[in-house]
């Protein structure tokens, strides 16, 4: 079963994905979605492609659909 997903949660996830970005050097659109595939929180990284946006959040919408990690899906 799907881990409930609240803002502070959310938020946290954003904060370690951002983290993980700057390591990287990879600018990124980050969505967390909660069980019921809303969006609780999205940020754009300065430089984060335009083009992704909406590529994070169905990376999101998708995940939680298959009940899967994101980093299952693709690596970013």
């Amino acid at each position: 079963m799907a881990k409930k997903i609240d803002l502070d949660t959310a938020l946290k996830v954003i904060a370690a994905a951002r983290k993980k970005a700057a390591e990287i050097k990879v600018p990124m659109n980050i969505a967390v979605v909660d069980e019921g595939n809303n969006l609780v929180a999205f940020a754009r990284m300065d430089g984060a492609w335009l083009g992704s946006i909406n590529i994070a959040q169905n990376k999101a919408y998708t995940a939680r659909a298959f009940d899967m990690e994101t980093k299952t899906l693709a690596p970013f």
